[in-house]
C-alpha cells in the first residue's frame, strides 16, 4: 500500500509518559503539528516515513493498534490515512477501524486529490 497524507493523534498526557523527555522532547523533534491543548498531531505525505515513526513509538513504548475480531482498536495513537493506493495481495477493506476513547473527532470525507482539485 502506497499512502499520502497521513496524520497521527495522540495526547500531550500520553507523549509526557512514554516519549523520550516528554513534551519537550517532542517538540524538539519537531513532531507536533497542530495541537488543540490536550491532543497533537504529526503529518506526513509519505508513508514510509510515517512507518518509521509509527516504529519508533511503539519501541517506546506506544501500544501499538490491535486486531479483534475484524476490528483495528486504536490505544495510544490514531493513524488517519487520506488517501492511499492499494497493492496489497490480501483484502483489508473487510476490517473496521475503532479509534480510542481518547480521541473525539469527526473524520473528514474521504475525496481523492482529483476531486479536490476540481473543487
Amino acid at each position: 500500500m502506497r499512502s499520502l497524507f497521513e496524520s497521527l493523534f495522540t495526547t500531550k498526557d500520553i507523549v509526557r509518559a512514554k516519549y523520550p523527555n516528554g513534551w519537550v522532547g517532542w517538540l524538539n523533534d519537531k513532531m507536533s503539528d497542530d495541537d488543540d491543548g490536550r491532543l497533537t498531531r504529526f503529518t506526513t505525505m509519505d508513508g514510509r516515513y510515517m512507518y518509521i515513526i509509527v516504529e519508533r513509538l511503539i519501541d517506546y513504548g506506544f501500544r501499538p493498534p490491535e486486531l479483534i475480531d475484524d476490528t483495528i482498536h486504536f490505544h495510544d495513537f490514531y493513524l488517519n490515512v487520506y488517501e492511499f493506493r492499494d497493492y496489497a495481495k490480501y483484502d483489508c477493506s473487510k476490517y473496521y477501524s475503532k479509534a480510542p476513547e481518547w480521541l473525539n473527532i469527526q473524520p473528514q470525507p474521504e475525496k481523492k486529490l482529483q476531486e479536490i482539485v476540481e473543487l
